[in-house]
């Protein structure tokens, strides 16, 4: 099954009508027909490690987070690749520190597929990592936000992800996708997220990959992008609607930030640079959540003596002290 984009605005059936009206955005459907073809495919990644720990800061040390980006360079040298982001999970103790959300695109799905495929085998995913390529089956989103398909990459960018499995491979899918947004929280999400956390777009993605694994990734992927939904205003807030998610949902549910961003368009190597070299390559990669700290300008010998004259001065020191300034 594949895409099949058309605008339904306050007349689709999913969302009652008095959901939309309440708003003043126009928003935008589209869902899942086998009469259309999708050209995107994502690789969504669930990174897991040894055991669970608090994900606040980072250690000396953090083999998760060093497999992690040594995996966005694997994926960033596949022919298809499109761009994608790094998630860290900002929930106090992770199933999975870190997700990868990859987007690939080619006109030939079948080549998608392999590339992907063969991306999750040279990852080499560590035991209880769940890696799978999915396609877009149901989206709700922004018109305003329509045109731009770009992944978000500011710190205050994060999505609300919910992870389903189906205890009987036999189910359904029509009449189960059919229902999505009740089943899988969508509605929820949509009805009560604050205008401060900026909902950009919801889609339900369907797994479609054929490696076999130690674990079998996820067969539906919720993911709930937000434009500030981690601005430090929204945080909490954010935390505690996941809390609620999980009281009443069957899914796997966990907040995620913005951790870096990256592109087809800049270059990358997997091999091991000096200490210069590395932070020239590593600008191929943007940070979410921070800034490269710009160096500043060279202060002349003479600048730097006489603001050493004028703080030795403001302590009040006698004359001999300036001796060494001369």
């Amino acid at each position: 099954m594949f895409l099949h984009r058309h605008s339904l605005c306050y007349e689709q059936p999913f969302l009652e009508y008095d959901e939309c009206a309440n708003t003043e955005e126009v928003i935008d459907f589209a869902s899942g027909a086998d009469g259309g073809m999708s050209d995107t495919s994502a690789l969504i990644g669930f990174v897991a490690g040894d055991t669970p720990g608090c994900s606040y800061g980072f250690s000396a040390e953090d083999p998760i987070y060093e497999k992690a980006i040594a995996e966005c360079y694997v994926i960033k040298e596949s022919p298809s690749f499109c761009e994608g982001i790094l998630l860290k999970c900002i929930d106090k103790q992770p199933m999975f520190p870190y997700l990868h959300f990859s987007q690939f695109q080619s006109p030939d799905h079948a080549q998608r597929q392999g590339e992907i495929d063969g991306l999750i085998r040279e990852c080499r995913v560590y035991p209880g990592s769940l890696f799978g390529s999915y396609e877009e089956v149901y989206s709700i989103q922004k018109t305003t936000t329509a045109g731009d398909t770009r992944l978000p990459s500011n710190r205050h960018a994060g999505y609300i992800v919910i992870g389903f499995k189906l205890l009987d491979d036999s189910s359904k899918q029509q009449n189960l996708e059919k229902s999505w947004l009740s089943w899988s929280g969508a509605r929820e999400i949509y009805k009560h997220s604050p205008r401060t956390w900026n909902l950009r777009r919801i889609s339900l993605r369907r797994c479609l990959s054929t490696t076999r694994s130690s674990s079998r990734p996820f067969a539906y992927i919720l993911m709930c992008e937000f434009g500030s939904i981690l601005h430090p205003s929204n945080t909490l807030q954010a935390l505690d609607m996941c809390e609620r998610l999980r009281v009443r949902n069957c899914g796997h549910i966990a907040l995620y930030q913005v951790h870096t961003s990256y592109s087809a368009s800049s270059s990358c190597s997997r091999k091991v640079y000096s200490n210069s070299l590395a932070a020239a390559k590593r600008q191929a990669m943007i940070r979410g959540f921070s800034h490269d700290v710009e160096t500043p300008p060279p202060v002349s010998t003479e600048e730097r003596r006489s603001r050493m004259r004028m703080r030795e001065h403001s302590f009040q020191y006698p004359d001999e002290h300036y001796t060494a300034y001369q």
